[in-house]
């Protein structure tokens, strides 16, 4: 009976000490604002749709989204300058257009007003931890939009929009219609859409320029994803990837069989655009590897190698990993090596 207890006992600490693990980089963030003022820009649209698009109702947009109705014009849709006659002409028949008006619809339909309330609070708290880690760093405002199947996401400024249109589900019918690949469209669902949103804004945040080996550039990615599960510690793995769980699962079945592929075939260091291409851009599988391999699979392997990192130097502050520049370096101190 009092080893029973003892066990009970120790299995408990085992799992408190856990759970203060997974929750590492949690703070008490109830004094941090981050009032990311959720705006529907795509309701506007279709608000707008049920009549001619004209000079006043630009001056309309305008007054309202001050600076997302320019960021849509120029930069997401390439309309030409806001607020020229030809601009305004090319937002018209966009608006008129039978087809945007039935994804206008469609979206409506299935993000109707206040239903994006659970990703504006997920977003909020990432935010609140992010501003605590990096006090000096910028809290966007949110907007959603959509963009005919171009944008997901974009990142600019002191904004964040999310393309409602890319999260319509793996079955919306259109996606294989218009030619985009089913490993892509798969993982457009909502459960992705706060995950996405905020690697959008860290991408553009952290951005390093130069060019990069595939090492730098898995180190790099790995920091952004690390960053990801700091700030969201109660979203499964698989959905930073924009992975399946059984993708994820690949890649944790496989890790040696990655990392000794890359050492192997001396590929740390190349910078040869198509092997880097290979491993670190969107696709189906990687050509070589076993069956069931997903895209991508460098960018869990660089989040591997920081958490290794992380793990070995708990005295680094997030904003330390994110200066440290040396991939090399982190590689190093990191010891991670993957038992075959």
């Amino acid at each position: 009976m009092k080893l029973k207890n003892f066990y009970f006992i120790f299995f408990s600490t085992i799992i408190l000490l856990s759970s203060c693990e997974s929750n590492r980089w949690e703070a008490d963030v109830s004094n941090i604002e981050a009032d990311l003022n959720l705006k529907r820009f795509d309701l506007k649209l279709s608000e707008l749709s049920s009549k001619p698009f004209n000079e006043e109702g630009w001056s309309e947009l305008q007054k309202e989204y001050p600076v997302f109705s320019r960021l849509y014009v120029e930069g997401i849709m390439q309309f030409g300058r806001s607020g020229d006659a030809e601009s305004i002409y090319t937002f018209n028949r966009f608006l008129n257009d039978k087809d945007i008006n039935e994804l206008l619809d469609e979206v409506k339909k299935r993000y109707p007003q206040g239903s994006l309330n659970d990703i504006e609070n997920r977003l909020t708290q990432a935010f609140k931890l992010y501003k605590y880690h990096f006090p000096n760093r910028t809290i966007p405002e949110l907007r959603t939009f959509i963009s005919a199947f171009t944008f997901s996401t974009v990142a600019a400024d002191s904004l964040l929009g999310i393309g409602l249109d890319m999260y319509l589900g793996g079955d919306f019918e259109l996606y294989p219609k218009i030619g985009i690949p089913q490993y892509k469209f798969k993982h457009f669902s909502k459960e992705y859409m706060h995950s996405d949103a905020l690697k959008a804004w860290l991408m553009t945040e952290f951005e390093t320029a130069g060019a990069k080996n595939l090492l730098e550039q898995m180190v790099e990615q790995g920091k952004i994803l690390y960053l990801l599960n700091a700030f969201m510690s109660d979203t499964e793995d698989h959905i930073f990837m924009n992975y399946s769980k059984e993708e994820l699962e690949w890649c944790e079945s496989n890790e040696a069989e990655i990392w000794f592929h890359f050492i192997e075939m001396e590929l740390l260091h190349t910078s040869d655009n198509n092997k880097i291409k290979k491993y670190l851009g969107d696709a189906p599988f990687v050509a070589g590897f076993p069956e069931g391999s997903p895209g991508r699979v460098g960018q869990w392997i660089g989040w591997q190698i920081v958490d290794a990192y992380m793990e070995k130097n708990k005295n680094v502050s997030l904003a330390q990993l994110m200066k440290t520049q040396n991939a090399d370096l982190i590689l190093q101190q990191s010891k991670y090596k993957p038992q075959r």
